[in-house]
């Protein structure tokens, strides 16, 4: 009897699990697609989902000195995939989403000797208004020039 109870607790755990990985697949297959619609290369080993302190980072490299571009791109991803993740949860039963309350973008500059890193930050209401078109481009910027970053 104590044995069926441990293999009940051991089932409920993996199928607990199942669906949280179901979700990181879900949010990482999202901006991959959003960022090859606008041909920036993207795996999933340049991405970290860190539920423990609800960040979101993605590593993206610019072509050229357009790092704006590429950021906004990685922030309007992130965006999607968390306009997804809510729409996952209206659709599915039981469904927990992957809703990160920060993204973090950095993006790597191939210029001069060595490579430049920028980096900003939003948190997931402002990359939301990005995603879904509330919020324009300059003024998404505006909002978040405090945070970015030279490394």
């Amino acid at each position: 009897m104590k044995s069926n109870k441990k293999l009940l607790i051991v089932f409920l755990l993996v199928l607990n699990s199942i669906g949280i990985l179901h979700a990181n697949y879900a949010f990482y297959r999202k901006v991959t697609s959003t960022c090859k619609s606008y041909r920036v290369d993207i795996t999933s080993d340049n991405m970290q989902l860190n539920m423990d302190s609800n960040n979101f980072t993605i590593n993206l490299t610019s072509r050229r000195n357009n790092f704006e571009m590429i950021m906004i791109i990685g922030f309007a991803a992130a965006g999607q995939a968390i306009i997804h993740q809510k729409h996952l949860q209206g659709t599915i039963n039981n469904y927990n989403p992957v809703i990160p309350a920060q993204v973090s973008v950095f993006v790597t500059v191939p210029m001069g000797r060595g490579d430049t890193i920028f980096s900003a930050e939003a948190n997931a209401f402002l990359v939301q208004e990005l995603a879904d078109g509330s919020l324009d481009t300059a003024e998404f910027m505006r909002e978040i020039k405090d945070s970015i970053q030279t490394l």
